[in-house]
């Protein structure tokens, strides 16, 4: 049993605490009217006013939402509302509860600098070109722009804060991308970002972030469509520009085997005896065809990708760079590790990265070097197929060798850097690594590693 003393103490406290909080406690009837204020929330409401009408905008869908949940389920839920209160904006976090056919609402009004910040952030995701959610620790989505709308869902997302995160699954591909991304998010506290790649025509990539302070996860989708084709046709422009380069190379390597075939029919002619060099004939036409097949293959416009042994596309591109070496006066010499193992690759693409780093070994001789080289290795390294070009050229400066692989970066008069960046990408789209190594005067070893797809 408490004195007297002790009771005045405690209704002292009460007095205290009282004058301290802030909080707003309101107690609203299901059609909207208040039946209880405290005294902090009666400087905000009217006497006469429902809970719904100082709502602004679309605010009352997500009160609607807030109160369905809590009469459904009975338990406590969490929202966050914005009020216009005599003539200003008021930002209210709520934690309400369903009981006795009333609603229980208990309310903070958060600092104008977190309406002001929280009214920056929606104007941002109107003004920014991606899509953007924003999904409470509840895992219930409480905003988002018309651009993720109109990139993820199929149909009027106008009540869209009814709908928890799991609804993004069955919305459509780009919504089950971003939902794995946004739960990944939740369970690590860390960054997350997936990709969806549909074709040669569409690309998608989904990242989200965990915010700590407002316990939220802010998710955005990019469409990186129309830089993939862009992409595409920069990869092709290249591609062009390295048969080109070939051409002269591919008609001399023609020569050879041309030259066998007139000297052994005019023999034949002579000597009234095809039959005896029939065999040779064809062989070199057959070697004729192989080496316009392999010059073809790189004028192809072809992006996608397919398991395949590495081999293959190794010795096709050995006739090529031979006969390219030979047109330029360069020695050059191959050594490949045989295997059976597969790449998941785009050969085209394998094809040109590797054609590029010869082009630019035999460009960055001068007119006068003697003894010039170029050399391509290969071999396995783990998991992965390791496939080295070399040469003896000048070498690149340090200063160059740090920035190359951006856009823009070259040792060339009339260069634009794009080769070896556009290069470099290829490589990494492949899930492999593109390291360059080169000292002046000495030359330079450019490493491609591709991972096996085991």
């Amino acid at each position: 049993m408490k004195s007297p003393a002790q009771l005045q103490v405690i209704d002292e406290e009460k007095d205290i605490f009282q004058a301290l909080s802030r909080e707003l406690r309101v107690i609203v009837e299901q059609n909207g009217s208040i039946n209880y204020k405290n005294h902090d929330a009666r400087n905000f409401f009217n006497e006469t006013e429902p809970f719904f009408h100082s709502l602004i905008g679309d605010e009352w869908v997500k009160a609607m939402t807030f109160l369905k949940r809590m009469f459904e389920d009975g338990k406590s839920h969490e929202a966050t509302l914005v009020h216009r209160f005599h003539g200003e904006e008021y930002r209210v976090f709520y934690r309400g509860q369903y009981a006795s056919g009333r609603f229980y609402l208990v309310g903070q009004s958060q600092p104008r600098e977190q309406l002001e910040e929280a009214n920056a952030f929606t104007q941002l995701m109107k003004q920014l070109p991606c899509g953007i959610i924003r999904v409470n620790h509840q895992l219930a989505i409480t905003d988002l722009n018309h651009q993720f709308e109109n990139l993820v869902f199929s149909q009027n997302t106008y009540l869209l804060p009814e709908l928890p995160i799991a609804s993004l699954q069955s919305e459509s591909e780009y919504g089950r991308i971003m939902y794995e991304c946004i739960m990944e998010t939740f369970w690590t506290r860390k960054d997350s970002t997936k990709r969806f790649v549909y074709g040669e025509d569409v690309r998608i990539v989904a990242h989200s972030v965990y915010l700590a302070g407002h316990q939220e996860v802010v998710g955005f989708i990019f469409d990186e469509s129309a830089e993939l084709k862009y992409e595409s046709l920069l990869a092709y422009r290249q591609q062009m520009e390295s048969v080109s380069h070939l051409a002269a190379g591919v008609a001399h390597e023609l020569r050879n085997p041309l030259s066998v075939i007139r000297g052994f029919l005019q023999l034949s002619e002579l000597t009234d005896s095809f039959h005896k060099y029939s065999h040779t004939i064809f062989s070199e036409v057959d070697r004729m065809n192989v080496i316009i097949e392999n010059f073809l293959s790189m004028s192809r416009r072809k992006f996608e990708r397919k398991l395949q042994a590495p081999m293959g596309v190794m010795r096709s591109v050995e006739d090529i760079i031979r006969s390219e070496c030979l047109l330029k006066d360069v020695v050059f010499e191959a050594k490949f590790e045989e295997t059976e193992r597969k790449i998941l690759m785009n050969e085209t693409m394998i094809k040109q990265v590797i054609l590029n780093l010869l082009r630019n070994s035999i460009e960055a001789y001068s007119e006068e070097a003697l003894n010039k080289r170029f050399n391509i290795h290969s071999d396995i390294v783990s998991n992965h197929y390791r496939i080295k070009a070399a040469d003896n050229g000048s070498g690149i400066p340090a200063e160059i060798l740090n920035k190359l692989g951006e856009p823009f970066t070259t040792t060339k008069d009339k260069g634009t850097g794009i080769g070896i960046s556009l290069s470099k990408k290829l490589i990494e789209d492949h899930g492999g690594t593109f390291k360059i190594e080169s000292e002046v005067n000495v030359g330079t070893v450019v490493t491609l590693m591709l991972p096996f797809y085991d």
